[in-house]
C-alpha cells in the first residue's frame, strides 16, 4: 500500500504545477466581463481545452471537476480514507435522486457530481429498488425521510439534514479504520466548523434550540449539551471557543454575514494538507491536490458569478478562499 501511496503522491504533485497561480486568478477578477475571464482558462487548457458556448462557464468548472476526479479515483490507493471524500458526492448523487423524487425534477444531470466510490448508474439502480446496500445509514435515512415526505412533514431540508447525519455516520466507521491523522483531523474540523455555523444561523433567525439539535453532527470535540448549556449568550459561546482555532474563525464575523467564517473554514481545511503536502508517506499530497482542485474550482464559480454579476473586485476578495500554496 506504501508503495501505491507514494506513487499516487508522486503523480499529484506533478499535477500540482498546473492549479491555478494568484496571479493569473487576479488577472480573471479584474476582467469586466465572462468571456474575458474565461480567455484566461482557455489560455491554461481548463477542462482539457473544452469549447463552451454562450459564456457557460458552468459546464467548463463541471468538466474539469469531471477530469480530476477521474484521475484521483485512477491512482489513489484503497483503505487509506480517501473513500470518506467519495462517499461525500454519493451522497450528494442520493440527496438529488431524492429531490428529484419528491421535488418532480426530470433532469438530473445538473445535480449530479462526478462518481464517488460507486458510479450514480448504480445508485440510481440501488434507489429505485429501495436497497441502498452500501449503506445500513443511509437505508435508514432514506426510510425516515421517505415516511416524513408520506405523512405531509417534509422539506428539501430534510433531505439534507438526514442525509448529512447518516453520511458523518458512515465516514466515523471509515476513519475508525484509517491511521491517516491528516483526514481525521479534516473531518473533525470540518463537523465542529460546521456545527458551529448552524449554531449561528439558528441564533440569527431566532430559531428554537430543538431546530439547532436536529441538526447537530456528532463526531466533533463540542457536544450538544455545550451548545445547550449556552443559552444563546454571546460571551458564553466566546468562553468555548477560546483556545480553539474556532474563536479566530468567530473574531471575523460581522454582524449577520458569516460568510468570513464559512471562508475561514474552506481555508483552514485546506491547509491542513498544503501545510503537509511534502509528507510522501501520507495522504496529504495526493488528497491536497484533489481538494485544492475542488476549492479551485469554487473559487472560479465565485469569481466568474461576480463578474457576471458586476460585483465590486473589493466584494469579489471578501468572498474568494485561498487558493493552494
Amino acid at each position: 500500500m506504501k508503495e501505491g501511496l507514494i506513487f499516487a503522491n508522486a503523480r499529484a504533485k506533478a499535477k500540482e504545477m498546473n492549479l491555478l497561480s494568484e496571479e493569473r486568478l487576479h488577472r480573471m477578477m479584474e476582467c469586466k466581463n465572462v468571456s474575458d475571464a474565461i480567455r484566461i482558462l482557455i489560455e491554461v487548457n481548463y477542462a482539457g481545452g473544452m469549447v463552451v458556448e454562450d459564456n457557460n462557464f458552468y459546464d467548463l468548472l463541471a468538466e474539469e471537476e469531471n477530469i480530476v476526479t477521474a484521475f484521483v479515483r485512477e491512482v489513489a490507493p484503497e483503505n487509506v480514507g480517501f473513500e470518506c471524500f467519495f462517499l461525500r458526492n454519493d451522497y450528494h448523487n442520493i440527496k438529488a435522486l431524492l429531490k428529484a423524487k419528491y421535488g418532480n425534477i426530470e433532469d438530473l444531470s445538473p445535480l449530479i457530481l462526478p462518481d464517488g466510490n460507486y458510479s450514480f448508474a448504480q445508485l440510481k439502480e440501488w434507489f429505485e429498488s429501495d436497497k441502498l446496500y452500501f449503506s445500513t445509514n443511509v437505508e435508514e435515512a432514506v426510510k425516515t425521510i421517505n415516511k416524513a415526505f408520506e405523512t405531509g412533514n417534509n422539506s428539501a431540508r430534510l433531505i439534507d439534514v438526514e442525509m448529512d447525519k447518516a453520511m458523518y455516520k458512515d465516514i466515523a466507521i471509515i476513519l475508525d479504520k484509517v491511521d491517516d491523522k491528516y483526514i481525521k483531523e479534516y473531518f473533525a474540523t470540518l463537523i465542529d466548523s460546521t456545527n458551529i455555523l448552524t449554531y449561528l444561523r439558528v441564533k440569527i433567525i431566532n430559531a428554537s434550540f430543538a431546530f439547532f439539535a436536529n441538526n447537530f453532527v456528532e463526531g466533533g470535540i463540542f457536544t450538544l449539551k455545550q451548545f445547550e448549556e449556552l443559552n444563546m449568550d454571546d460571551a458564553k459561546l466566546i468562553k468555548m471557543l477560546s483556545g480553539t482555532i474556532y474563536k479566530d474563525f468567530y473574531d471575523k464575523i460581522s454582524g449577520s454575514d458569516l460568510s468570513a467564517f464559512e471562508t475561514m473554514q474552506d481555508n483552514y481545511l485546506l491547509k491542513i494538507f498544503s501545510i503537509n503536502k511534502t509528507d510522501m508517506f501520507s495522504v496529504a499530497p495526493i488528497v491536497g491536490y484533489y481538494l485544492a482542485k475542488l476549492n479551485e474550482i469554487k473559487v472560479l464559480r465565485v469569481v466568474l458569478v461576480c463578474i457576471k454579476n458586476k460585483v465590486s473586485f473589493e466584494e469579489m476578495k471578501k468572498r474568494v478562499r485561498l487558493l493552494y500554496a
